[in-house]
Parts: C-alpha cells; structure tokens; sequence
C-alpha cells in the first residue's frame, strides 16, 4: 500500500516518517498528526508488509519483523529488520530528493515501529534529524549500540514509555535508555502513568521534540 502523506500548503519545516506498531497499519496515527500543533510538518505512514509472526501463532499480519518473545531472552529477527529497513531508506531518499535534507527528517514509530526507529535511525550512513520512539526498546541487544559512528552521539532521541506497559515492561525500556545515555549527549526519556498506548501529554511532548528538532 502507498504511504500515507499528511502535508500542509506551506513548504514543510521537516519531514517524520512514523511507523506503526504490530498488526496496526499507517492509518493508526493518521488522526494524531493532523492535528493543529503538528501543521508544520510532513509526515510520512507507511504500512509494514504481511508475514506471520511466531509469538502469535504464526498468524499472518503487518509487522516490520517476526517476534519471537517480548521477553527478549531469544535471538532477535534482524534479517526481518534489515528487510524492512530497505522499504524505510527509500521513504528518506524521496524526501531528500523532494529538497527536505537529512538533518531534517525525523524516524519514529510505536512499539515495533519504535524499534524500527532504532535499528534504522542508529544505522542510517547520513546523519538524521532526529529519532522518537514511543512504547519500545533498543534492538539487539548490544550490537547496534556498539556498532554507531561517534558523529551520531549529537542525535536527538525522544523515547516515551507508559508506566504500566503490559507488552514490552517498563524496565526493558529503562535498560535501553541507561544504554543511550552512556553514548548520545541529547537522550531523553518520559514516563507516563499509561499501559501499551499513547495519551495526551505524550502527544504534547512529542510535538515539542518535533518542532525543537527542526529548529
């Protein structure tokens, strides 16, 4: 399915590409970022291809990659993010070819999109403008930490979590982000008296790191 554009008639002041969490699809956040505090901005929902996924059954559904265990005890599918990853990097080269340049796209996402944000984000071989990951974690244990370029450590990473997050626990969050701050200057971490969602302080938060980013 074609991405979904939210753009304004004005020139954008930056680009997000955001991606949904499991089983969701680019729709999910359609409504949040129409709203008024975000109308300078372009944003960019994709939807995450069909494949089955082994923590549920094998069921077939959008997902960026398989999911073996929210534990994260087992191996991570990174050939499933790396697949994924291709789909995301050309959505920024369209951008920058549109005139927005790097510095000025933001990667985000929700959940397994959170992830995605990650792996790709801390990858990208052109510095970004920023990364906001809303309800997830730090893939691969330490190897994505240990494989980033010292020209990524200025970054700005917006990270957001609920208090009360059933599907991934809040303490696999705080490792993640105890992990960032020993390498990135600009990291920071909110905490929300929520489950697995997203409310309105967290929008409100997310809005501002946008605009700040962009600035």
């Amino acid at each position: 399915m074609t991405p979904i554009i939210i753009d304004n008639i004005e020139p954008p002041i930056g680009s997000v590409i955001f991606l949904h969490g499991l089983g969701a699809d680019g729709f999910d956040f359609k409504s949040i970022f129409g709203r008024s505090q975000f109308n300078k901005i372009r944003f960019i929902l994709p939807h995450a291809p069909y494949q089955p996924v082994t923590i549920n059954q094998g069921m077939e559904m959008r997902a960026w990659y398989d999911l073996y265990d929210l534990s994260l005890d087992k191996d991570e599918d990174e050939l499933g993010m790396q697949r994924s990853s291709l789909i995301i990097q050309k959505l920024i080269e369209e951008q920058i070819s549109l005139g927005i340049p790097s510095e000025k796209i933001i990667i985000g996402g929700f959940s397994q999109g959170a992830v995605m944000s990650f792996y790709l984000g801390l990858k990208y071989h052109k510095k970004l403008g920023g990364i906001a990951a809303l309800s997830g974690y730090l893939p691969l244990k330490d190897m994505l930490i240990r494989s980033i370029k010292n020209d990524l450590i200025k970054i700005p990473i917006f990270m957001a979590h609920g208090l009360y997050d059933n599907v991934i626990d809040i303490e696999i969050a705080d490792s993640s982000f105890k992990k960032l701050m020993a390498k990135f200057n600009f990291a920071h971490f909110e905490k929300y008296p929520m489950g697995h969602e997203v409310c309105e302080k967290e929008i409100d938060d997310l809005s501002i790191f946008f605009n700040q980013s962009f600035k």
